[in-house]
């Protein structure tokens, strides 16, 4: 699992177990636990804690025991593989998930997810401003106004980049070339936004850059420019006179944007176009014929191959057709664009949208009414040439409900406040003051949490079933055995059965069990 995918719904899974416990982990991670837990007890509404016996759990982990919201117990502890998860409210959260993923978060100020056996992990403080993301030996951050980023945190000699807006830049290329720049003052930039070199002295008064052999040089930018190279010669003193020419097309414009004309004369397309601005616009080549009125205002195209569009006035009335897409519009009314491979309109613009597509074995719709509702749905072919099988099914009612269907889980949550289905940085750090109510569902297990642990309850795949109200009470029943419960954290409690049962006195185990009415058996 990709901790790029990790969001509070994932963390979920792995907390179902039902007895306040710590398993085996770090010792600092476990005292700052403790800290918080004592710390905030007393003002927040949610303490849960749980060794996680979660949706995947096949086989339960041998029993174990329980301490007092907050503190740990030194009783035995299932393997360190296993998942875990503890939390006081939406505020702090620790553990593990099935699949690895370890999670730190004191929200809102600061979240860390990694991989445990991959150097991967995204760290966040106060997102959105500042987060800093390792894949392998690849790193990336940003710490507003700040970000940068190293192609291999292991190489000293690796291409990197440092920015900090908007007055400073410095890194390496890929060739191992060096460069720094002071804005306004002076400095190179390398490959950066499709250039492959950018140099300034005092800007706006000298500016140079390159991408490939094209050269171009500009004083007092942007009024006089000059760019040589063997695709495009260019001449231009702003806005009074310009000049651009290619092999197949010379452009022209004076005074801009009043007056332009290009002048076409290659295989494909020979004749000219002109506009006078706002007044009138001519197109006549040998595959276009077109005019313009009050441009872009009115319009009207048409091309030797059948193609035809109409503007009266645009943006309100517009009409297409190409052999690849065929548009109508009466906008803001509606819209509608039809292409071969799927379809995407608008109605009332901005409030409703629709859009299908289908390509590559794959197929997608969703609908939006901003900002109160939106479904998504994408499907997949499954083999060569199989019936398509459902990838996602999602729905949200903004601001009170959400539900999320894939082939591995089902999750549900209320209220919902994200506006967006995938907004990782917001499920980190923001979303769990607002999962009120999260229910999950896969593997044949399902789980209820309500105010971050205050009450949870649900079944695990094995059939066994668990309640938990805080810190105050917690109970199990695996199929066909008997219940397994403790107070406030193992004041008292039962676990196991016969020769295996435990008691929990004061927080202390002792041989034999109580049975279900509280009493000693002997």
């Amino acid at each position: 699992m990709k901790i790029s995918n990790l969001t509070t719904e994932n963390t979920e899974h792995s907390e179902r177990g039902v007895f306040l416990h710590f398993p085996s982990v770090a010792t600092a991670d476990l005292f700052l636990g403790c800290a918080l837990a004592l710390a905030l007890l007393a003002v927040l509404p949610g303490v849960g804690g749980a060794r996680a016996e979660g949706l995947d759990s096949v086989v339960r982990a041998p029993a174990s025991g329980a301490a007092p919201a907050g503190a740990a117990t030194h009783a035995a502890a299932p393997a360190a593989a296993a998942a875990w998860r503890f939390r006081i409210g939406p505020v702090f959260e620790i553990g593990r998930s099935g699949e690895g993923v370890n999670v730190l978060a004191v929200r809102p100020l600061f979240s860390r997810v990694s991989e445990t056996n991959t150097p991967e992990s995204i760290t966040d403080a106060v997102w959105p401003v500042s987060s800093f993301h390792r894949r392998d030996d690849y790193f990336h951050w940003w710490a507003l106004p700040a970000f940068g980023k190293d192609a291999n945190v292991r190489d000293p000699l690796s291409r990197h980049t440092f920015w900090l807006l908007p007055i400073y830049c410095s890194g390496r290329t890929r060739a191992g070339e060096d460069f720094e720049a002071l804005f306004p003052v002076g400095g190179s930039v390398r490959d950066f936004l499709g250039m492959d070199e950018l140099q300034f002295f005092f800007f706006p008064l000298y500016l140079n850059y390159r991408k490939g052999n094209q050269e171009t040089d500009s004083y007092l930018w942007p009024v006089y420019l000059q760019e040589t190279g063997p695709k495009r010669e260019r001449f231009r003193i702003f806005p009074v006179y310009g000049t651009t020419t290619t092999a197949t097309e010379r452009a022209t414009f004076a005074f801009w944007p009043f007056w332009t004309r290009q002048v076409f004369d290659g295989p494909k397309q020979h004749g000219t176009s002109e506009m006078l601005f706002p007044v009138y616009g001519r197109v006549d080549t040998d595959r276009q014929h077109g005019w313009m009125a009050l441009p872009p205002f009115f319009s009207r195209m048409e091309m030797t191959n059948g193609e035809t569009n109409l503007r009266c006035p645009w943006p309100f009335f517009e009409t297409g057709h190409r052999k690849d897409r065929d548009k109508e519009s009466r906008w803001p009314l509606w819209t509608h664009t039809e292409t071969p491979t799927g379809h995407r309109g608008t109605i009332a613009w901005p409030f409703w949208w629709e859009e299908s597509s289908a390509a590559g074995g794959r197929r997608e719709q969703s609908e939006t009414l901003v900002p109160f509702y939106h479904a998504a749905r994408s499907e997949v072919r499954a083999g060569n040439g199989g019936e398509y099988v459902a990838d996602l099914d999602y729905v949200r009612f903004w601001p009170i409900y959400s539900r999320e269907e894939t082939p591995e889980r089902t999750r549900i949550r209320v209220p919902e406040l994200t506006l967006m289905r995938d907004g990782q940085g917001i499920e980190r750090n923001w979303a769990p003051f607002w999962s009120w109510y999260v229910q999950q569902e896969g593997r044949g297990g399902v789980d209820h949490d309500l105010f971050w642990g205050l009450a949870r309850w649900g079944r695990q795949c094995d059939h066994t079933t668990y309640a938990q109200l805080g810190p105050l009470v917690a109970w199990k029943r695996p199929p066909g055995g008997r219940l397994d419960w403790t107070v406030l954290g193992g004041l008292l409690g039962r676990e196991g059965e016969g020769a295996a049962a435990q008691s929990r006195w004061f927080w202390f185990w002792t041989r034999g069990g109580m049975d279900e009415a509280g009493e000693q058996s002997r």
